[in-house]
């Protein structure tokens, strides 16, 4: 560090000891070495023990699978990243699931805390869907067929984002690590002007004034204020981490605890993202099953939750698609629907707007359209199809399961003084009617929106923050919480944002946070940890730089010592050290936690049904 001019707080400590020789102070020169080097391993073990309960999510990923040959029945034990997508696996009791899958034979319970924090057993079945990393922890064989290969499991998205966040660094810290850069020279340039230049005023006010040199390099050494912010961020990070939620960095969570405004994207986030076919009416001289065949083929290649409820609905009125349907040119219309030639004239598929805008709404009968305005104010989202030359040939009502958790978390974020506002596609009567079940006011629900659309409400949301806190930079934060593909650019364009862990990989990658479990509870946990972690930074800073001052005050009164510095220096370290790992729960507050957590969900339960 000397060859680079690098000064660090080992020069200081040097410094120090090698200036107390030439004063024969060698009782206090062994004492500077003796407690720093006690210091040195204190933060070493607390850096290590926060940033170690972190990695250990790391080594979540499964090594091996047990593979069921398809011909022999014969398990063969292959590395987990070689099992391919549609393989059969056999989990025994204690063994890791190696890739995401359903559950094709046995009934058991699997540990799913390494993933969404949920301590109490999950119980799995045939059908059931488990996540790689997750743990068979009941008495039986499970016989699992694979649908993601290792690298793209749930766990392994998980190892990604662990990494991601311990290699980003806070702005908090940057400025920290900045200030003691800049600030180290400053200090060993004034300390040697004082071993220097007194020494021209005689010798005993050269001996006083080196003395108080030495104090003053060891009181300045910024141990403390250093070690502050990185341990609170960790300590943090691997709070959420146990929870469930994975924060990519601590500057996230800074902003977690300045969010005064949160947007709530609707499908999957609001609601389950699980939609059912409620009502079909058709229009003109169609039969019901005709209707069925063209919508089931227009929406089985698109991904949309509303698609798939189509299709599932279409199937379970046994319907299927006509081998002499002849589809291509098959197109996304954003916002709006989906277009298609099939058997040579262009189909439509979608919402009201598409309709309007190509022209065909309008002739559509009176009694259709109150039929689905009813539809629509009882929360239910509509569509229509067509085919060119017979016009609008069918109308359809898709309704989604609203989260059981959601009008509570509503509520809660509310009280910390949080704005809520919905965004979503749906027509204005039913993300109103949405709206009033979850107690979201009219005037914050932004409706019939396109991923454009998304996009410059969160843009707006931000500016109108920026204004508000002219003084004080990014001081209030605005959260966007989404799950899908559409919502990817907003997500990206606000403040924090926060996927969910069931929706869309693009999601995942592009927000700063991710709830595992998709458990919008944990929003009021994480807000709250962001809240702690730049109480305690604060806390830690004030108090090292006042430790500091006061033992400067003594030295300038002539009543300092080395003894005194170095103590001052380990003990603020220690302190700023423990404050800041007092944010990892301890084995009784996870249990605690876990209680709490099982406790609310059952009160829940009523409201499932």
């Amino acid at each position: 560090t000397l060859r680079r001019f690098h000064f660090d707080v080992n020069c200081m400590m040097l410094f120090a000891v090698l200036g107390a020789l030439p004063l024969q102070e060698y009782t206090e020169s062994a004492a500077v070495c003796f407690l720093f080097s006690i210091s040195e391993a204190l933060e070493s073990g607390a850096t290590a023990r926060a940033r170690n309960a972190l990695s250990a999510i790391v080594c979540l990923r499964p090594e091996h699978a047990n593979v069921i040959n398809p011909y022999t029945k014969a398990i063969v034990v292959l590395p987990a990243s070689v099992v391919a997508v549609g393989s059969v696996v056999s989990v025994r009791t204690g063994d890791k699931v190696p890739c995401d899958g359903v559950v094709i034979e046995g009934k058991s319970h699997v540990d799913e805390s390494t993933l969404t924090g949920e301590s109490r057993p999950i119980s799995k079945s045939k059908g059931s869907k488990v996540s790689g990393g997750t743990i068979n922890t009941g008495s039986t064989q499970l016989v699992i067929k694979t649908t993601a290969t290792s690298e793209s499991s749930a766990v392994s998205r998980l190892i990604r984002l662990v990494e991601e966040a311990q290699s980003n660094r806070s702005e908090t810290e940057k400025m920290v690590d900045t200030f003691a850069k800049m600030y180290t020279p400053f200090v060993i340039l004034a300390a040697l002007c004082m071993c220097t230049i007194p020494w021209a005023f005689g010798r005993e006010v050269g001996i006083f004034w080196s003395k108080n040199a030495l104090v003053t390099i060891v009181i300045a050494c910024p141990c403390a204020l250093i070690i502050s912010t990185p341990v609170t961020y960790v300590a943090g990070l691997t709070a959420a981490a146990q929870r469930g939620v994975i924060v990519k960095g601590g500057q996230h969570l800074e902003s977690l605890g300045r969010t005064k405004s949160i947007a709530f994207d609707k499908t999957g986030t609001l609601s389950e993202g699980i939609f059912q076919l409620l009502e079909l009416r058709e229009i003109g001289k169609m039969s019901r099953r005709e209707v069925l065949e063209y919508l089931a083929l227009m929406e089985g290649p698109a991904s949309h939750p509303l698609s798939e409820a189509i299709v599932k609905g279409a199937l379970n009125e046994g319907v299927s698609i006509p081998k002499h349907f002849e589809m291509k040119d098959h197109t996304l219309l954003p916002g709006e629907g989906i277009t298609a030639v099939v058997n040579g004239k262009t189909v439509h598929v979608g919402n009201m707007k598409l309709f309007q805008r190509i022209g065909l709404y309008d002739k559509l009968p009176t009694e259709h359209a109150s039929l689905v305005d009813e539809w629509a104010n009882a929360g239910g989202t509509t569509g229509f199809i067509s085919i060119a030359g017979e016009g609008i040939i069918g109308s359809y009502c898709v309704a989604d399961k609203i989260r059981a958790e959601t009008k509570e978390v509503v509520q809660d974020l509310k009280k910390m003084g949080i704005e809520i506002t919905m965004l979503t596609g749906d027509l204005r009567p039913a993300a109103v009617g949405i709206g009033s079940q979850i107690g979201i006011e009219d005037d914050f629900i932004k409706s019939e929106l396109l991923p454009e659309d998304k996009l410059s409400a969160i843009e707006n949301e931000v500016a109108a923050s920026r204004d508000k806190d002219r003084c004080w930079k990014a001081k209030r934060a605005v959260m966007m919480v989404g799950d899908g593909v559409n919502d990817a650019p907003a997500l990206a364009l606000a403040d924090v944002s926060v996927a969910m862990g069931e929706g869309a990989a693009l999601a995942m990658e592009t927000s700063d946070v991710t709830l595992m479990d998709s458990d919008l509870r944990k929003l009021h946990y994480i807000i709250h940890m962001g809240r702690r972690v730049i109480r305690t930074i604060a806390v830690n800073i004030v108090f090292s730089l006042l430790v500091k001052g006061l033992v400067g005050g003594f030295m300038l009164a002539g009543r300092g010592s080395l003894w005194a510095a170095i103590a001052s220096d380990v003990g603020a370290m220690l302190l700023v050290t423990l404050n800041g790992m007092r944010l990892l729960p301890s084995s009784k507050k996870k249990n605690d936690l876990a209680v709490a957590d099982d406790a609310k969900k059952n009160a829940l339960e009523p409201n499932l049904v």
